[in-house]
């Protein structure tokens, strides 16, 4: 699978409540199960809020997965970028 980027553009981010954040990161992941269960290979490392975005590491086979999430979840997909190289900090070595 590759790996993503998405910044989903968010006003005031980073002021919603953690209860609010838990609801949405977990019809979030609804979505994701029902799409593997389609067959359809994509799935969330992590996430990041940051200002007025939230960050979300994702691995998939393609960026109309990440678009088809975004979609079906009613989230926001504002830019999604391949992640092309992972630099493990402390180690100096490039994966």
């Amino acid at each position: 699978m590759k790996k993503f980027l998405i910044r989903r553009e968010m006003k005031g981010a980073s002021s919603i409540p953690k209860h609010e954040m838990n609801k949405g990161g977990k019809a979030s992941e609804d979505v994701l199960e029902e799409m593997r269960n389609e067959g359809k290979m994509i799935q969330q490392e992590t996430s990041y809020v940051a200002g007025d975005n939230v960050f979300c590491v994702y691995n998939a086979e393609n960026e109309a997965l990440i678009k088809e999430h975004a979609e079906r979840s009613g989230g926001v997909a504002t830019e999604i970028t391949e992640i092309s190289t992972v630099i493990k900090h402390n180690t100096s070595v490039v994966s």
